[in-house]
């Protein structure tokens, strides 16, 4: 087949802009693969070597084995593509691809956990705890006295009583941090999974604990945070108003139907908005939408994403209390490497491309187009590998956008990975 300069010779495969002759897809999401290059590259390290980068450097730039190619998968549906094969980093708090992948996942496994209590005849409570925050604080701060005063206020006699294990089956909890105009909000929910037991014979799905009881528990939490280093006597009342907040059932179930959505990172808005303009509320915007900003040229954003990734490395998004996922589930917990492998939608293998044509996605900043393309064109097999080679054909015609061509190398590991040069970019 003759390639023109133009992709979409084949008049069913492509709607194009007159003046670029580019692929124009019809919504953002997609855009995920594109603010994954951003975060590979603000992590990026000059001067270090391959090993010692951020594993999402590496996310989706190299084929996992060197004898493989990268197959093509897309949903049934045509809302998504992926691609098997590729390097990936399974970063929950780095990573928006990744990220959004595990955090269906976990969305899937709260809800199944969820119905299977509230059947048998359970309550779930959805509690939040945060702190008094101001816009000087740095998160390596904040992070480590959040750590110890739930710590505190856990351990202490009031949440014993009030919480007790005649009242608690267990929780889950979900460490999340936004970021607005008072600098960074680092805050916990804990899905608190109550027995049906506790309460007699009452039959409200939404059953709530006593104002009584929860006001005791947002002094109890006061006294944490002041143990902590997190808050003054001075803004006892404060705290006291919104440091801790405990509601029904409706509100525990409303918070498991959005989780992960804001992983969206508010790609609906503007990507030039200011984060003083997220929200009336001043609840701030995701980490990832820090990376939106700053490919608006929001530096400010930039470092601010770093300091978000060096902070929450190697801490848990969500915590099972021991033995509640396998009862209620029946399913272990799971790492987010084994999360990341499960989020899969019914979907067809409609072909693959080389590491070559990885390479040249790459270099041209192509990949969130190139799948978004597959998702909307490649829906019949008997043609989709034809097409998959005219896009790739009509992306070699355009200039690298790069320093250098994306060179592969062989990891220690196995894996093929872009080289320095690329990265520098």
């Amino acid at each position: 087949m003759t390639v023109s300069n133009n992709l979409g010779i084949n008049g069913k495969s492509i709607n194009r802009q007159s003046n670029e002759g580019a692929y124009v897809p019809e919504s953002n999401r997609f855009k995920k693969y594109d603010l994954q290059r951003v975060a590979g590259g603000l992590l990026y390290a000059h001067g270090k070597d391959m090993k010692e980068q951020h594993r999402t450097c590496w996310c989706h730039r190299g084929v996992a084995n060197v004898t493989d190619s990268v197959q093509l998968y897309r949903a049934n549906d045509g809302k998504s593509s992926r691609m098997h094969g590729v390097t990936t980093c399974k970063s929950v708090w780095a990573c928006p691809v990744c990220s959004a992948k595990i955090c269906a996942v976990r969305q899937s496994e709260l809800s199944t956990a969820m119905a299977a209590w509230i059947g048998q005849g359970g309550y779930v409570w959805l509690m939040t705890m945060t702190f008094p925050h101001q816009i000087t604080q740095a998160l390596a701060d904040t992070l480590p006295a959040f750590t110890k005063a739930k710590a505190f206020f856990k351990n202490c006699k009031t949440y014993k009583r009030i919480l007790s294990k005649g009242v608690r089956k267990g929780s889950v909890t979900s460490l999340e941090v936004t970021v607005g105009d008072n600098g960074w909000h680092p805050h916990q929910h804990d899905l608190v999974f109550a027995t049906p037991t506790a309460f007699g014979n009452v039959k409200e799905r939404d059953k709530k604990l006593e104002s009584r009881e929860i006001d005791e528990l947002k002094y109890a939490w006061y006294v944490a945070l002041l143990k902590a280093g997190l808050c003054e006597p001075a803004q006892m009342t404060d705290v006291l108003a919104h440091g801790l907040d405990v509601r029904g059932g409706q509100f525990a179930a409303e918070y498991i139907a959005k989780f992960g959505k804001d992983q969206a990172w508010g790609m609906s808005r503007e990507v030039t908005m200011h984060a003083s303009k997220v929200g009336s509320d001043n609840k701030g915007a995701h980490p990832f939408q820090l990376l939106a900003w700053y490919m608006a040229g929001d530096d400010k954003a930039g470092a601010q994403f770093r300091e978000y990734v060096e902070a929450f490395e190697g801490k848990r998004m969500l915590s099972w209390s021991r033995g509640l996922k396998k009862d209620l589930t029946g399913e272990d917990e799971t790492t987010d490497d084994q999360a990341e492998e499960k989020a899969l939608p019914e979907e067809t293998r409609i072909g693959s491309i080389d590491s070559e044509a990885l390479s040249i996605l790459q270099s041209r900043r192509l990949l969130a187009n190139f799948l978004a393309y597959v998702a909307a064109y490649c829906d019949q097999t008997a043609d989709s590998q034809e097409l998959v080679n005219d896009y790739i054909a009509w992306a070699k015609t355009l200039p690298r956008m790069t320093k250098g061509h994306v060179k592969t190398k062989m990891h220690s590991r196995g894996f093929m990975h872009a080289d320095r040069e690329a990265m520098e970019s």
